[in-house]
């Protein structure tokens, strides 16, 4: 569970999304400046289009590399964590089919999603995480999916915690941000306030770093600083993908 979600939905929910940020025109006109040449047609078509997921454990530094690739790269970014906590928001489609399914008792009373009773929904009942799961996942990555193919920019870049249920056509590539588990440690103590117990728990429960190794196609790491982030994607950017 990322951290993102450890803050924002209800424990024991595995949801497979991070905070989103808006394109701004400028980084939209950078971006199509940037490959404007390595294309015959101004038209941008789906075939112009790069689609790269990204994921990694807690304390990885994911943000840190997504924040690049929109600020130097012109990068669209989409988080499944933001994408999910819609879908739970009021009026939504994923809620109204969750609420079919498990009920209202999780409910505050202007219809938002009072998160600790849905935890302990979820605790009492495991049958109601995985139902919660079926409904939610499947519509993280349609609406992801569709905002992806929609995008007006020629990197569209989908970061998710888990990507099992992801539509198997839509990646060019999978890129674990590797960051060493000390690191990690180090990173969560100082920015989270977080015990050294409480990370080494968190860390624990994630997939492993050979389970991400062997998911993805690329590694990003993530041990150094941003100057090293951007050389290596600099590097994969102009000379191996777009």
């Amino acid at each position: 569970m990322s951290d993102y979600v450890a803050q924002n939905h209800a424990p024991g929910f595995t949801c497979i999304c991070h905070k989103c940020q808006e394109i701004i025109f400028s980084e939209r006109k950078y971006s199509e400046l940037l490959y404007q040449n390595r294309y015959d047609n101004s038209e941008l078509t789906y075939n112009d289009m790069h689609f790269i997921g990204i994921t990694g454990g807690v304390g990885a530094g994911k943000s840190s590399v997504l924040a690049v690739l929109k600020e130097n790269f012109g990068a669209k970014i989409i988080l499944a964590d933001l994408v999910a906590h819609e879908l739970m928001e009021p009026g939504s489609e994923g809620l109204k089919k969750v609420t079919e399914a498990l009920g209202t008792s999780f409910l505050a009373p202007d219809g938002s999603v009072d998160r600790k009773a849905l935890a302990d929904v979820i605790f009492r009942n495991k049958d109601a995480l995985r139902t919660m799961n079926s409904i939610i996942h499947p519509l993280v990555w349609k609406t992801m999916k569709e905002a992806a193919e929609a995008a007006e920019e020629h990197l569209v870049i989908i970061e998710a915690a888990v990507f099992d249920t992801a539509p198997k056509d839509l990646f060019d590539e999978l890129w674990y941000v590797y960051t060493t588990k000390e690191n990690r440690i180090l990173r969560l103590m100082a920015n989270r306030g977080y015990s050294r117990e409480k990370c080494e728990d968190i860390i624990g429960r994630q997939a492993s770093e050979g389970e991400y190794r062997a998911l993805c196609d690329r590694v990003i790491d993530n041990n150094g600083d941003e100057s090293d982030i951007k050389r290596q994607l600099k590097e994969i950017l102009d000379h191996e993908i777009c």
